[in-house]
């Protein structure tokens, strides 16, 4: 389908014989998030995930397989982006914290440890 430069790019899909639907393109999500009012498309990524299993996937590292530390970082980056860190193990905490191996990275291993500081300050 050829497209001229001023005209509009939306995507119809054709559900029956007189139906048509329009479907949004990334050009046009990308157009809409950008706006602001608009609300977030929850419906999809990462938000769709619960955090008992976000917690249970990053508290669970016994494993250094590559996959499961990818999960992990991927976990641990979308608890820090729901400002959530704080409801993780302290035990699970210091794994990244420690960083044996370097599997997760120096801002994994730095958030784990303002965490971990938090919860040791005395209160005075």
């Amino acid at each position: 389908m050829a497209w001229s430069v001023g005209e509009k790019k939306a995507e119809l899909k054709r559900t029956g014989p007189n139906k048509v639907v329009e479907m949004r393109s990334s050009a046009n999500n990308a157009a809409a998030e950008a706006k602001p009012g608009k609300e977030k498309d929850l419906a999809g990524g990462m938000e769709m995930l619960e955090m008992d299993f976000l917690l249970g996937v990053v508290e669970d590292a016994r494993s250094d397989d590559k996959n499961d530390v990818t999960m992990r970082k991927l976990g641990f980056n979308e608890l820090l982006r729901r400002a959530k860190q704080n409801q993780i193990d302290s035990t699970a905490l210091t794994v990244y914290a420690v960083n044996q191996g370097n599997l997760y990275g120096k801002d994994i291993q730095c958030e784990a440890m303002k965490e971990l500081t938090k919860r040791t300050t005395h209160k005075g």
